[in-house]
């Protein structure tokens, strides 16, 4: 009986042992939670490191002295000279006498500089091995410096950063124009031998490109997208804007696609969701015909291989509905409609062929050609022998386009403007 006593004695105090588990907890204001870091080139040291996070304390709108206030949250940020990210995170918590913790990072931002110079790689295999970022982090390549580019990026007005980023992140599904891609996802793809990295273009847009004054706008057609972060012409609105993808030839930055290219890129890898695309009108090319774009069906890529040459053929399947006609052409007809498909048909071929050869002339295969190339070899050894990232240069790609218009909108056919006769 004393025996079962003190067995029931011995478990008990086991179960208090293991249920206190707050022994190594931390109270929320010791903590401060980094939503943005930031990485340039340093000056006093190999690299500078920038952190955006929030101290927790009450304001409005208004500046907070070295910070930003936005809906009762406070940002701040710290910029430090350092060899390596864990240095800089280590005399970070000596300047602000809080740990910092990456569980709710958002963007890791590395500036245009450190990704031409190579430097990506070396940064990001620091990065990774801290277990405390997560696999979804995005990363993106800034225009500017990346300090300079934490320091402007504000929440939208009613939310705070984290839902700002989500939101941001979120228009690659909307638009097309750039890819949600993770950090994690340029590392890996840093080592493989089937594919080249891509990353997301950045940039703080204070509105230079927009043009106060000048001559009206003409007859000129311009591809809606075809930008690069940072360059499109607006005014107001956020600073900070994604648009474009950065090619990667390795760990190095050696090319860039417009928002435009980076819609194309996605109807080829299979991960193009919609889009509005705007071409010339056919019969009346100074107008414009604007048309809601979404994928068919997947598209069938073939990779083949003649005398160690690679062949690649891709067909895209895409269907849209009409929504708008300047030139009050009844392409609407059943005879008319086939005039329209066809313009489309030419459009996005010629643009396709256009950015294809844009990444052979880089010898970058970023649309995932090299995972139908490697269905030819025997084994891994071959393949890797062969080195596809060398030889994508030497691929002979076709491609073919077909488009069906599914829904004319809520309108049957546009009717005649009418006007008064004058006497």
């Amino acid at each position: 009986m004393h025996r079962g006593i003190s067995l029931k004695i011995l478990l008990l105090l086991m179960m208090v042992s293991i249920l206190a588990g707050c022994y190594d907890a931390r109270e929320v204001n010791d903590v401060a939670y980094v939503l943005l870091v930031g990485v340039d080139r340093g000056v006093s040291d190999r690299f500078r490191v920038t952190f955006k996070f929030s101290s927790f304390e009450s304001g409005g709108a208004q500046d907070a002295g070295d910070g930003q206030s936005q809906g009762g949250l406070t940002y701040r940020t710290l910029t430090i000279d350092a060899p390596s990210f864990f240095a800089a995170s280590e005399l970070a918590n000596i300047n602000i006498a809080r740990t910092l913790n990456f569980m709710h990072t958002q963007f890791i931002v590395i500036c245009e500089d450190i990704a031409r110079t190579g430097l990506v790689g070396e940064f990001l295999g620091q990065i990774v091995r801290n277990s405390s970022i997560r696999y979804s982090t995005r990363l993106l390549i800034s225009k500017e410096s990346a300090s300079e580019f934490i320091e402007k990026f504000a929440p939208i007005e009613g939310s705070d950063i984290t839902k700002t980023c989500e939101n941001l992140v979120r228009q690659s599904e909307e638009t097309g124009m750039f890819a949600d891609h993770s950090l994690y996802d340029l590392h890996d793809c840093i080592t493989s031998t089937y594919h080249q990295p891509i990353a997301v273009l950045a940039a703080v847009n204070e509105g230079e490109n927009f043009k106060e004054e000048g001559p009206v706008w003409g007859s000129r057609y311009k591809i809606p997208g075809d930008y690069y972060a940072g360059d499109q012409p607006r005014k107001e609105g956020g600073k900070v804007e994604l648009m474009g993808l950065a090619i990667f030839n390795g760990d190095k930055m050696v090319g860039k696609l417009t928002g435009h290219e980076s819609r194309l890129l996605a109807m080829v890898k299979g991960n193009f969701r919609k889009a509005t695309f705007v071409i010339p009108d056919p019969k009346k090319p100074e107008d414009i015909i604007a048309l809601e774009i979404r994928p068919a069906r997947m598209p069938d890529v073939k990779v083949w291989f003649e005398e160690g040459k690679p062949f690649i053929d891709v067909k895209l399947h895409l269907e849209g509905d009409i929504l708008g006609i300047q030139s009050g052409i009844n392409y609407e007809s059943p005879q008319m409609l086939s005039i329209l498909e066809n313009a489309f048909e030419r459009f996005v071929k010629t643009e396709l062929d256009k950015t294809i050869e844009k990444t052979q002339n880089l010898n970058c295969d970023i649309f995932y050609f090299g995972h139908k190339a490697v269905k030819s070899f025997a084994t891994i050894q071959d393949w890797e022998n062969y080195d596809w990232n060398s030889r994508y240069r030497d691929a002979e790609v076709t491609t073919e386009v077909n488009f069906c218009i599914r829904r004319t909108g809520t309108m049957i056919y546009i009717s005649e403007i009418k006007f008064s006769r004058e006497e």
